[in-house]
């Protein structure tokens, strides 16, 4: 994030600067990548959220999130200067504080829409964050060495990878790296959401023997804190055409209970 404004009670506008290379983020064609853009959303709605008065001891729970990207080229030879327009659709307040909200963004590239996003967020104290978590072991797990190979995913480096070798058809196990500085620049108490998400985007590359497919739409529902002591399954189940896009379900599985569902329209260069 480079710049935070508010335009008005429930519409703020903020910027963001994409790279022109990342070591992790990026797409082979240009084109937005869509996990930088869910990313870009999480932290707008955590910022609008401080600046409508929000501890910074508080903790978000996102329940949901939506990203749709525009078939677009963004400039290689300089960096993305993003404005994304935000619209507080629904505010809750606990004792006259902010406690829940969902937001929509458009997404702008020198005034061109580039893309659009929904998410949720709940917002909880310390004291009730610690509640709600109770006794769960907290203790990040040892990387996993059985993981798929880069290439195949789309990724230069195996650090990269959050997928271990297939047991099953379009089944592998879930593999957190809890010293990977995209995901872990903070001490968590659990497998991040967006960290979800990319291995859901890996799950489908490789379902699709596609290392460069990436996600035209996804709505992803979060229903439960996937905990670093669990063993996760991530299953893809292919539903569909949409548009000449395959249309795949990503579900995310402890103990055969669902702790993330996500719904993609995939494309590919």
């Amino acid at each position: 994030m480079t710049d935070f404004v508010q335009s008005s009670s429930r519409r703020f506008v903020a910027g963001a600067q994409w790279p022109r290379w990342h070591v992790f983020y990026g797409s082979q064609d240009g084109s937005p990548d869509s996990a930088l853009m869910a990313e870009t959303l999480r932290q707008a709605v955590i910022f609008l959220s401080h600046l409508c008065g929000v501890p910074l001891t508080h903790k978000f729970i996102m329940p949901h999130m939506g990203i749709s990207v525009e078939p677009t080229a963004l400039d290689p030879l300089v960096p993305a200067q993003v404005a994304v327009e935000l619209d507080v659709k629904d505010m809750k307040l606990s004792a006259g504080q902010l406690s829940a909200l969902t937001v929509s963004a458009r997404f702008l590239v020198d005034g061109t829409a580039i893309g659009e996003g929904t998410a949720g967020a709940r917002i909880v104290n310390p004291a009730t964050y610690e509640r709600f978590r109770g006794t769960v072991p907290t203790e990040p797990p040892a990387a996993g060495e059985d993981l798929l190979a880069c290439a195949d995913v789309g990724h230069a480096t195996q650090r990269n990878v959050m997928l271990g070798q297939s047991r099953r058809p379009l089944v592998w196990p879930l593999r957190v790296d809890p010293t990977h500085p995209i995901f872990f620049d903070h001490p968590l108490d659990h497998v991040p959401g967006m960290l979800l998400v990319e291995a859901a985007r890996q799950a489908v590359r490789a379902a699709c023997s596609r290392p460069d497919a990436d996600f035209a739409v996804f709505e992803a529902d979060f229903t439960k804190l996937v905990e670093f002591s669990y063993p996760v399954d991530v299953a893809v189940t292919p539903v569909g055409e949409n548009n000449a896009h395959a249309v795949m379900r990503v579900r995310m599985r402890h103990n055969e209970e669902t702790l993330m569902s996500l719904l993609a329209r995939v494309k590919v260069p």
